[in-house]
């Protein structure tokens, strides 16, 4: 039934001989785009055990680097919106120590909220920096920018 199985094909090109089966390669890619990618390939009579696990291992990089890929703007999302997080945290922040500059007291929940804000910011601003590190990295195992 398998190529590998009968006798090598003296030309070393398993193109060249009749098909005999195929495969399918499919691949839900990164992100909530729904995107995915289906890959088609043939087994070829007298193929090598070796020659048709090549192709497939190559095709298999192929969609690899497509799922890095499509990976790199929805990191980047995260982290510009993580980057709005922070802004929007440092206003209301301010905002508080503003108020209690001003000799206005504070209720318990905002002296709560100061507490936590200052915690919550460098915790956000951590993310940050491993998600651009984390962009950086899509991209360069996905070969781009």
């Amino acid at each position: 039934m398998f190529g590998w199985l009968k006798k090598k094909r003296a030309d070393g090109n398993p193109a060249q001989a009749p098909i005999t089966g195929q495969f399918v390669i499919n691949a839900q890619l990164a992100g909530s785009s729904g995107r995915s990618m289906s890959i088609t390939g043939y087994i070829y009579d007298g193929e090598s055990r070796d020659s048709l696990e090549g192709r497939v291992d190559i095709l298999q990089e192929v969609i690899e680097r497509q799922r890095v890929r499509s990976e790199i703007p929805e990191l980047e999302s995260k982290r510009e919106q993580m980057i709005k997080g922070v802004e929007q945290a440092r206003e209301h922040l301010v905002g508080l120590e503003e108020k209690q500059k001003a000799g206005d007291s504070l209720t318990s929940s905002e002296r709560q909220q100061v507490n936590n804000m200052r915690v919550s910011i460098k915790k956000m601003l951590d993310e940050i920096d491993k998600g651009g590190d984390a962009i950086q990295e899509a991209r360069r195992k996905a070969g781009v920018g």
